[in-house]
């Protein structure tokens, strides 16, 4: 394998992990500066003396609250500092009051987070107040305002009572008394809401889809890491898409007792801000599709349900969020969407990369349970009753098979024999291939190559004459009419070997080749010799050799042809990965690399080597058919090992898991876009009808 795949291989894994860890330290971050906003002003460390203090302020307060509510009791338990950070920030307090307006009842905030102020400093709230602050279990507790810790109250020995004088500089209501009814958490539908298209939650669910895809196509050897990667990060993508949020994930719902007003305060270019409603002096934040229908509540007193940030939940009869989502349930179509893209990419990933038919093939007989045979003989393997997935090992001699046609792209190297194909059958082994045309080709050549070359031994003239030859540099033809009638024996169509013809005209002083050819028939070429100049000789012999190489090439594709046709009966034995049954060395130069002439020669080798040669085939059995001649032909996968055999049965529920995915994830995606495109229209027609009394108002849900 390429180095530079095995090394992207390891490192998408590595990145997938490393992105992990950066996300979840982000979201960590982001949920403690969600929980507590604080954690980016200036710190110290919570000193002894301040940790006692704390102690002390908490025993008083469980020592006030023990007889008259022990819920409250448990919520200063809960005020117990967690970690020794002390955050310091400067900022406005906002007080509410609940029923009763006593110093017991009333909430403090700074903005949208509500903090636990010791009741006795109240007077001591400025417009802008100096507080350092703890973390804990519920709310950041204030241990110093503005000079004021505890630790001076410890060393006083007394809490000091509260005193609702004028000197306290609290950001009160500048409208009507806004009375906060009660707090509770959100409720399953209402958090929901806020989760937009659930696409962040399924984003681990798909990233291990694709993995668990790269895992069966990658090599071996990193199958099993990526498969203990994507297996974790599948069970946690499972838990963040069906998980329920716990009570702490819930936000905290304010419900209020007020008279929404709206304020004109905006110019004309603040156009989206002409409708700002207030209540006392909170700014509420409606959902857009409400606006046309708050005003019936507007200079009302109205029950409101808002959350810490302002934003309604529920106001009147009519307006809320947790009905809608009752009624008219959420489209989450984010999640079917980035599902089914994960799904289809996963399905290409295999479908491109992998031969599937072989894992469903395989998994399936080893499921339903395979067994393993072997046979020495052709009657021996008649009578099997052959299954697909059986393990096959045969043993025996038979013929490489010789294709029909070639696949390209495949390699051969017993070529034009196939011995990842074996014909094994009872009929006797097919003759090597012989012909007529190759014998009179070679017989042309070895008559002019003799001629052209021989010594003054072979010759057929006088010793003298031959030696006065020789000494003047020409070369001498002593049997001219033998090379004419070898030319005709094997040239015997008028349109063959023409140049050979014409040459052999020109040397036998002749007008055509019938002349030349009759004189030769009748003896009038007997005792006739031809002397040639050294460059004409060698002109003759390769226009001799370029036209024997013709009929060579010829013969070797027919010869090669005649193999491929195979005796009736018997089995055709097949390597679907393209094995070599045989032991023999490879050749090192394919059979169409030679020359013609030795293209001839090294097919009648390969003939003697591969016609009846001992084989041995092992494998499962992945597909069994019988043709027209009554062949059976059965191919072989070679056994899988233990890792191979693991991704053929994953292979498998994958595909079937993946299928299904994307089938369900493409139609809920189809109909939650629609009903996403719906919904809206679809509630603000409700509400139309309720303002208009046609129909009723949804049931209200009895006040906590």
């Amino acid at each position: 394998m390429n180095v530079s795949i095995a090394a992207l291989l390891y490192l998408i894994p590595t990145a997938v992990i490393i992105g992990y860890i950066y996300w979840y330290t982000t979201k960590r971050a982001s949920r403690l500066s969600a929980s507590f906003p604080f954690v980016k002003t200036k710190q110290r460390k919570l000193n002894p003396e301040e940790r006692q203090a704390i102690a002390a302020y908490l025993r008083g307060l469980d020592t006030a609250t023990e007889s008259a509510d022990p819920a409250l009791t448990l919520l200063h338990q809960r005020l117990m500092p967690q970690g020794d950070r002390v955050y310091s920030v400067t900022h406005a307090i906002t007080r509410y009051a609940l029923a009763g307006d006593t110093p017991s009842q009333h909430r403090y905030f700074l903005d949208n987070q509500e903090i636990h102020l010791p009741a006795f400093w109240e007077k001591y709230i400025a417009d802008e107040n100096s507080l350092d602050l703890i973390k804990t279990a519920t709310l950041p507790l204030v241990i110093a305002i503005n000079g004021h810790t505890l630790a001076e109250s410890l060393h006083s020995q007394q809490l000091p009572t509260p005193t609702l004088g004028g000197t306290a500089s609290i950001r009160r209501s500048e409208g009507d008394q806004v009375d906060l009814c009660g707090v509770r958490r959100e409720t399953l539908a209402e958090y929901q809401l806020h989760q937009r298209s659930g696409a962040r939650r399924a984003v681990p669910t798909a990233l291990a889809l694709i993995l668990l895809s790269v895992a069966l196509i990658v090599p071996p050897t990193l199958m099993p890491w990526l498969l203990a990667l994507a297996a974790p990060l599948l069970g946690w993508g499972l838990w963040c898409l069906y998980r329920k949020p716990s009570a702490r994930q819930r936000k905290e719902i304010h419900l209020l007792r007020g008279t929404p007003k709206r304020w004109g305060l905006f110019g004309e270019s603040c156009g989206e801000q002409l409708s700002n409603v207030s209540v006392g002096t909170l700014d509420l934040l409606y959902p857009p599709h409400w606006q046309p229908y708050i005003h019936p509540d507007i200079g009302h007193p109205t029950d409101i349900e808002i959350y810490q940030n302002h934003q309604v939940v529920r106001q009147g009869r009519f307006l809320s969020l947790r009905d809608e989502a009752t009624q008219f349930p959420l489209q989450p179509w984010g999640r079917s969407a980035l599902l089914g893209a994960a799904a289809l990419i996963a399905l290409l990933l295999l479908l491109t990369t992998q031969s599937l038919s072989i894992p469903l093939k395989i998994s399936t007989a080893w499921l339903h349970g395979a067994q393993t045979l072997s046979a020495t003989s052709v009657k021996q393997l008649t009578e099997m009753p052959l299954q697909v997935g059986d393990i096959l090992d045969l043993r025996g001699s038979g013929m490489c098979h010789v294709p029909a046609f070639y696949q390209e792209g495949e390699r051969y190297p017993f070529m034009p024999f196939d011995c990842s194909t074996i014909y094994w059958g009872t009929a006797s082994p097919m003759a090597e291939p012989s012909s007529d045309t190759i014998d009179n080709a070679a017989a042309l050549q070895s008559t002019v190559t003799r001629q052209l070359t021989a010594g003054d031994s072979d010759s057929k003239v006088s010793p003298a004459l031959a030696s006065a030859i020789q000494k003047s540099g020409m070369i001498l033809l002593d049997d001219f009419a033998g090379i004419v009638l070898k030319t005709e024996a094997l040239c015997a169509q008028k349109n063959e070997c023409t140049r050979l013809k014409n040459s052999l005209v020109n040397l036998g002083n002749s007008k055509s080749w019938p002349a030349l050819l009759k004189k030769a028939h009748g003896g009038g070429l007997e005792g006739v010799n031809v002397l040639m100049r050294p460059a004409s000789a060698r002109q003759l012999t390769n226009i001799v050799n370029s036209a024997v190489s013709s009929f060579y090439y010829r013969e070797t594709h027919k010869a090669a042809q005649l193999l491929a046709v195979t005796p009736p009966g018997g089995f055709l034995i097949s390597s679907d990965e393209g094995h070599q049954w045989v032991a023999h060395p490879q050749p090192n130069v394919s059979l169409y690399d030679y020359s013609p002439v030795d293209q001839w020669r090294e097919l009648e080798n390969l003939s003697r080597l591969l016609l009846n040669t001992p084989f041995r085939a092992h494998g499962v059995i992945t597909e069994i058919s019988t043709d027209a001649n009554g062949t059976r032909h059965i191919m072989l996968h070679s056994q899988p090992d233990g890792l191979t055999l693991w991704r053929y049965l994953l292979m498998t529920p994958l595909l079937l898991a993946l299928c299904v995915t994307l089938a369900v994830n493409a139609t809920l995606f189809v109909r939650r876009l629609r009903g996403a495109l719906a919904r809206i229209p679809a509630i603000q027609r409700y509400y139309e009808q309720c303002i208009n009394h046609k129909i009723m108002p949804f049931d209200l849900p009895p006040r906590p």
